[in-house]
């Protein structure tokens, strides 16, 4: 953490703005003093990016409306300034770093040409061609990236998603700004990356002596770089205090909330308390029996399994050119394993280590190179289209992004129609109740039905998305990486509603994910993949115990953890 001085880089006093005359902050009030890291932690919709937007004066003109207060920025009221005053200090002085790299990165240009267009930006003529290179890529080997040179000519989609939001950390910090904004700048990415981007800032933090403001929605991930934690809830800043003062003391619910949405690991409730809970003073908080834990699954174990692999391997060929070279990558190898009835199967791994290959090749999605798949005891290499079709009923995806998963111009009741048409399951006058059956399942009223997406928060974008999965009644969901995009406080509720319903409908589900804490939380049995090959295998608590390869190890060590 940053050594503080006093005085303050940045005051908000009784800062307030509607949009199109909705009430969105209330009376923010927070400081950053120069060298400090804040972190500013909210679930979505409370506030923090529009808070940083102003910031920044990235605001939308037309439709914002400043109600009250103000925002000094050392000497200068920065809610007075004019555009051009705006480009002056935005890139120079200010800088932000944002959520998703992937879009905030030109497609069509190379990684160092997009800096170089920064340098030019404003330092105008100063540098030559060949010191704005050399410039980049001593950037490039600041943020550790590696191999800058050849980062530098790389595009975007050449490079892994850390490595993107390093390039972007890189540009950020060109004009060696004295505040940095760093907009949810790990929620994109694997724990193990996670760790590594903010290792990476509160090292550069420490080396310029910059002011950072770090916005998340993962209290435990801030508690490791912030020396001053600020929480907002509905537009209102609720608590302000040092991660001792929050995770020691925290005097409101709604932070209490925040602390124990995460999974704790070793520690296995039975429902996930949520923010409503707190909210309403409901939290009681039951543990697992461990001995009745014991029973339950050896009653699993002694069925036959529903899905069984064996030897799985998908090679993917590529070559270059025409007349090139064929090159050849196995992306999953030798992979065995049984998935039981009503047995949730944990696959976890860090990004490219084949785990949504393998989801995607057990339906025949992307036919496997060779291995046997056998579903109720039976080889899908012996089934016809005809029953390669009943097969993707009976096995549904959910998938991470659930704003991707929906049309954005089909209702939600329209998209859960969509399977049961497809499929041809119910005469159409049954269809819309069977409908309205599955909203109400995943905790939906029938008003859901005639919504938009982009009239859904992501939790409910996300039960959509599971209503949508279970209208064909499969008996095997695969959860690929279904909670990653969720904030902490949602995923809470995404991860019990999947508990209620394995219970109700006796699911099997594969869940797969980056983020061990969660993947044990919900599993009976854990898989650990790296590099395609499966290195672990075996009971979840267990493998969390004591887990024997060095890749769970790295994943258990980059779970965020609280030290106080």
């Amino acid at each position: 953490m940053a050594a503080i001085k006093k005085d303050s880089i940045i005051e908000v006093s009784d800062f307030s703005l509607s949009i199109d005359n909705k009430s969105i902050l209330k009376n923010i009030n927070f400081t950053i003093a120069p060298n400090e890291i804040v972190a500013m932690v909210g679930e979505s919709g409370s506030g923090k990016s529009l808070t940083a937007l102003s910031l920044l004066g990235l605001l939308p003109k037309n439709k914002t409306q400043i109600d009250s207060g103000t925002i000094q920025f050392e000497e200068t009221p920065l809610l007075d300034l004019t555009e051009k005053e705006w480009q002056q200090l935005r890139g120079n002085k200010i800088s932000m770093v944002f959520q998703e790299p992937q879009s905030s990165l030109n497609p069509t240009m190379k990684c160092g040409e997009q800096v170089d267009e920064i340098i030019q930006q404003h330092f105008k003529n100063r540098f030559s061609a060949k010191e704005r290179m050399t410039k980049i890529i001593e950037a490039f080997d600041r943020v550790k990236l590696p191999n800058p040179e050849r980062i530098y000519s790389a595009y975007p989609h050449e490079i892994s998603g850390g490595q993107k939001q390093r390039v972007m950390i890189a540009m950020a910090l060109m004009n060696e700004p004295k505040l940095l904004i760093a907009d949810e700048p790990t929620t994109a990415l694997d724990v193990q990356v996670q760790k590594e981007i903010i290792d990476l800032l509160k090292e550069l933090q420490k080396q310029t002596q910059m002011s950072v403001l770090f916005i998340s929605h993962d209290l435990s991930l801030v508690s490791q770089l912030a020396d001053k934690i600020v929480v907002l809830y509905q537009g209102k800043v609720v608590e302000t205090g040092t991660p001792i003062d929050i995770f020691k003391n925290p005097k409101e619910p709604y932070t209490r909330a925040l602390i124990q949405a995460r999974p704790t690991p070793n520690k296995r409730l039975k429902k996930l308390p949520t923010i409503e809970d707190y909210n309403d003073d409901l939290v009681v908080n039951e543990y697992v029996n461990p001995k009745e834990r014991s029973l339950r699954l050896d009653k699993l174990y002694a069925q036959q399994p529903i899905l069984s692999v064996r030897n799985l391997y998908k090679t993917y060929t590529s070559s270059n050119g025409l007349f090139g070279k064929k090159e050849q990558f196995t992306a999953v190898q030798d992979l065995s394993f049984d998935l039981y009835p009503g047995e949730t199967l944990g696959l976890v791994g860090a990004s490219g280590c084949g785990k949504s290959t393998l989801g995607r090749a057990l339906v025949y999605l992307d036919k496997p190179t060779s291995g046997e798949i056998h579903y109720k005891g039976q080889s899908l290499k012996d089934l016809n289209a005809s029953q390669i079709r009943t097969l993707r009923t009976d096995v549904q995806f959910i998938f991470q992004d659930p704003y991707a998963a929906l049309h954005p111009q089909k209702k939600t009741g329209n998209a859960i129609l969509e399977p049961l048409d497809a499929h041809q399951i119910l005469p159409q006058s049954k269809q819309k109740n069977r409908v309205l059956s599955l909203l109400e399942q995943v905790g939906l009223d029938s008003t859901f039905f005639d919504r938009y997406p982009h009239e859904l928060s992501g939790g409910q974008r996300q039960r959509v998305v599971i209503a949508r999965a279970l209208a064909v009644e499969p008996k095997v969901l695969i959860c690929d990486e279904s909670v990653a995009a969720l904030d902490i406080s949602v995923q809470a509720q995404v991860l019990n509603l999947l508990n209620e319903l394995q219970e109700k409908l006796k699911l099997s589900y594969l869940f797969i994910s980056h983020d061990l804490s969660v993947v044990q939380y919900i599993s009976d049995k854990i898989m650990v993949m790296h590099e395609g090959e499966l290195v672990e295998y075996k009971e979840a608590d267990e493998l969390y115990r004591n887990p024997e390869k060095l890749p769970t190890q790295k994943l258990i060590e980059a779970i965020p953890s609280v030290i106080f």
